[in-house]
């Protein structure tokens, strides 16, 4: 079984999860808003935190995206990667599993980090992300969560699970994206077609909301998806990449099983601050199925923001 890398920056979340059928809970009465920084949200401060090994994480800047199959939320301390990061597929209030969907911690200066799936037993319950609002008006989402992650290196037996509690995320300020008609995106997966339904091309900030990394996902309305994800900065040229190259990063989901990438290679054919346009291909690995998969021929012309 291979190691599962949480890379620094919170972006391996555009990996896709099945969802699970939902039931809406309140926001904890116990938990003081105002004892947050307001950050001129028209809707209010934006909070974001949790309870964990005896303390109260706080976030210093969050973000979130809302795309036609999703809802994406991080909040981020420090400028040494450390935050929490979740992606649930859906986009209405509701209760979404844990283990069927993507919670993350990472801790500061780690290439992995606590998740919420137990990779011994994908069918633990290992807790639940709760949306209670999404503010259409002021672009905003609330919620709590809590679950236990498990340290994603599976190679390393000595630490322990971390349960995480009490967590709340209010008034979170959110973006979307959706397919323009003149962007485009291809990939084959083991050599059949991938047709997706939805593009996603967002750029990734730093505390100091300074881009430093492009994600560009294809994904259908079944939740298949294929992404790629490289350095903001990358010019005209072909790089090289492997599972452990800082800021490089690919994931397929088809039917349900995620490939992580381990080795592969990208182009960017021409690029503005506002439109890239290149081509990719990865081997994907499941640590689960102990299997490989090609992402070949992979295009993408887009406009990101």
């Amino acid at each position: 079984m291979k190691n599962i890398k949480i890379l620094a920056g919170l972006v391996l979340l555009f990996a896709a999860f099945i969802s699970t059928s939902c039931e809406t809970e309140p926001i904890d009465s116990a938990i003081d808003l105002n004892d947050f920084t307001d950050t001129n949200n028209p809707a209010g401060p934006a909070v974001f935190k949790a309870d964990f090994s005896g303390s109260t994480w706080v976030a210093e800047t969050t973000q979130a995206n809302i795309t036609n199959n999703t809802i994406t939320i991080v909040g981020n301390k420090g400028t040494a990667g450390e935050g929490f990061a979740f992606q649930v597929s859906g986009t209405a209030t509701g209760t979404y599993s844990a283990n069927e969907n993507l919670m993350v911690y990472t801790p500061a200066n780690s290439d992995y980090g606590y998740w919420s799936i137990d990779v011994l037993n994908g069918t633990t319950n290992t807790g639940a992300v709760v949306i209670t609002e999404v503010d259409t008006v002021n672009h905003t989402v609330s919620g709590t969560f809590n679950f236990t992650g498990y340290w994603s290196d599976t190679t390393v037996t000595n630490i322990l699970p971390t349960v995480f509690t009490n967590g709340v995320f209010d008034n979170i300020p959110y973006t979307t994206e959706s397919i323009a008609n003149n962007d485009s995106f291809s990939a084959k997966f083991e050599g059949v077609d991938f047709v997706e339904d939805n593009i996603d091309a967002v750029q990734i900030l730093n505390e100091s909301n300074v881009p430093v990394e492009l994600s560009i996902v294809g994904s259908k309305t079944n939740d298949d998806s294929i992404g790629i994800r490289f350095p903001y900065s990358l010019e005209v040229g072909t790089y090289s990449f492997a599972s452990d190259t800082p800021s490089f990063g690919g994931n397929a989901v088809i039917n349900d099983v995620l490939y992580h990438a381990t080795v592969g290679t990208i182009t960017i054919i021409s690029k503005s601050s506002t439109r890239i346009k290149g081509t990719f291909s990865y081997t994907g690995y499941n640590f689960t199925e102990d299997a490989t998969k090609q992402i070949t021929e992979g295009t993408f012309d887009v406009e990101y923001n």
